[in-house]
């Protein structure tokens, strides 16, 4: 029953009104901010559940990171050594042209010889200039991580690459410059050579070791990170983020029932108006 000044259907309308805006709001923030929980009392257990899945997330996105910053320094000091491989490869072939000694004048000696000091600078130069941000990677102290995995990376510099001993005596790289005891113009071309497959096996073995870190101990990894954290992505998803197609029928609905809210209350309003207006 109405009564002047207010009754239970009319307060009833009111509560329903109220409850229907609160829902229409609900579903408009829902569909705005593409979460179906924005707040503790949305779905207080969903969002203790969210909150753990994301901080786990985290974590995997850091190793994934770290991880891939790995095979870029893996992928960089690689190509160092591939440069070096390359130039180790010229410098045997001129090692076996001054072999030939036959025919060979004093100045083309010198000249392959000049060839090669050029060869042994750019691998020095490599050495000495293959960094990552700012850091060297191939003068014999830097190293690369993944996980519990760790490789030492190689110096390159010809004063440590190729190192041969023979009768007593060590020589590398470096002794096949100019003035050295290797030189192509009056050294032991013959040890030269060895020094140089030495080299060259050296600079192999580091390239191979590398590629089998990036392959096994960083991109093994990586691929199993990548698997982890679309999983854990799709499970929070799931939970925090918006249905759009259900969220949509919610809001239509709620939009309905708001407008029914509202011409019930406008009704009963109206009706009470005439009450008044009767009684004056």
């Amino acid at each position: 029953m109405i009564t002047i000044g207010g009754g239970s259907i009319l307060l009833a309308a009111r509560r329903m009104l109220d409850i229907n805006s609160r829902l229409l709001v609900t579903s408009l923030q829902r569909l705005a901010t593409g979460r179906r929980i924005n707040r503790g009392s949305d779905d207080p257990a969903g969002l203790i559940a969210s909150e753990n899945l994301r901080a786990a997330l985290a974590g995997l996105e850091a190793q994934a990171r770290a991880l891939g910053r790995s095979d870029h320094v893996a992928a960089v000091a690689e190509g160092g050594l591939a440069g070096t491989s390359d130039m180790l490869i010229e410098a045997n072939g001129l090692a076996i042209t001054a072999a030939n000694t036959a025919g060979l004048s004093e100045g083309e000696k010198q000249a392959i010889q000049g060839q090669l000091d050029s060869m042994l600078a750019t691998i020095d130069s490599t050495a000495s200039n293959t960094t990552f941000n700012g850091d060297p990677l191939l003068d014999g102290t830097a190293t690369i991580t993944a996980g519990n995995a760790t490789l030492s990376l190689p110096d390159a510099a010809t004063g440590n690459l190729g190192e041969t001993v023979v009768d007593g005596v060590t020589y590398t790289l470096a002794d096949l410059k100019s003035g050295g005891a290797l030189n192509f113009v009056d050294g032991d071309i013959g040890i030269a050579q060895q020094v140089i497959q030495n080299s060259l096996t050296e600079v192999s073995t580091s390239r191979a070791a590398i590629g089998s870190f990036q392959k096994y101990s960083v991109g093994s990894r990586l691929s199993t990170l990548e698997t982890s954290i679309e999983n854990l992505s799709a499970a929070n998803s799931l939970i925090r983020d918006t249905d759009f197609a259900v969220e949509t029928a919610l809001l239509n609905r709620s939009m309905v029932l708001r407008q029914s809210s509202m011409l019930a209350l406008a009704t009963m309003l109206r009706g009470q108006s005439s009450i008044l207006r009767l009684i004056g």
